[in-house]
């Protein structure tokens, strides 16, 4: 068995809940946004404004979660396991597991059942938590049942694959055949990545200038709204002015960057994952920055300045 062996969590249920809900969450936030417009300036409008944006601040979680499960295997070789689970990377070698059993199997050593991570859902049971008798667990499953538990020296990791039993079974034979030539030992999490991100110059300066660019206009927008009773809202089709609008919808201008800010970090951090790729990853922070400078020129137009 020199071939590596894919095993991979059920998928279809934890990724139909977490689209839905993302789906259900943007449906929100766009109607909160929509009935905003068509108030009045005022309280009306900060409470629609602040529901809209309360209802995007899962999203970038649900996002990389659902990230992860459709990425997410369990690769068993002659020489170990790899573990890929969206950023979280673990490359153990054979010698170093040194059992793996269906977590039903250790009724005996646990007291109790197994604690399961605190913030979890279908296709996202994932999360370290300390477990009495066992030690350290760190989980990186799609359901709570059906569960593998791979033991090594430092921590045991919870698995899910769809069939636990040929899973298990699997890593049997390769125990029995021997490795040839064992896996380096790899552990990259994901705030790994993000320190990679910022020792780079370059993404450094690109994302540091997009965030201080939007902390600007953030900055220029409460300005606005304390001295300025309304804003321009452009020209009629006739080349009249269009009568004035609430300062209080120049709010609209930093969320807006606040979204892409957020946006295009976290696509950024997918490129940047690759060496060949990270001129991708600089474009869009770039973009990001582009859009701002944007922004604040119409934020210079839109209030007169």
């Amino acid at each position: 068995m020199n071939q590596p062996t894919h095993f991979y969590p059920p998928r279809r249920l934890g990724l139909t809940f977490q689209t839905g809900i993302s789906a259900a969450l943007l449906a929100l936030a766009g109607y909160l946004f929509y009935a905003g417009f068509q108030t009045e300036a005022g309280v009306t409008f900060l409470l629609y404004l602040v529901g809209a944006l309360t209802s995007l601040a899962p999203l970038p979680l649900l996002i990389y979660r659902t990230y992860s499960l459709a990425t997410g295997r369990y690769q068993l070789e002659r020489d170990g396991l790899r573990l890929r689970w969206g950023l979280r990377f673990t490359d153990i070698p054979l010698s170093d597991i040194e059992w793996m059993r269906l977590a039903e199997e250790m009724q005996g050593l646990v007291k109790g059942s197994m604690p399961l991570p605190r913030l979890r859902w279908p296709g996202a049971v994932v999360g370290v938590r300390q477990v009495e008798g066992l030690g350290e667990v760190e989980y990186l499953a799609s359901r709570e049942a059906g569960l593998v538990l791979a033991a090594t020296s430092r921590r045991i990791f919870a698995l899910s694959p769809v069939d636990p039993q040929a899973f298990v079974q699997a890593f049997d034979r390769l125990t029995e055949l021997g490795s040839l030539t064992p896996l380096e030992p790899v552990s990259v999490y994901p705030t790994f990545l993000a320190g990679r991100v910022w020792q780079d110059r370059p993404a450094r300066f690109l994302i540091l200038a997009a965030l201080i660019l939007g902390l600007g206009l953030l900055g220029w927008v409460v300005l606005a709204i304390a001295t300025l009773p309304e804003v321009s809202l452009g020209f009629a089709p006739g080349g009249l002015p269009e009568k004035a609008g609430p300062v209080e919808r120049l709010l609209l201008l930093p969320v807006l960057e606040g979204l892409s800010f957020l946006g295009s970090l976290g696509l950024g951090l997918y490129f940047f994952r690759r060496p060949t790729q990270r001129t991708v990853a600089y474009l869009i922070w770039a973009g990001c920055g582009i859009q701002a400078i944007l922004l604040l020129a119409a934020m210079f137009y839109l209030t007169g300045a």
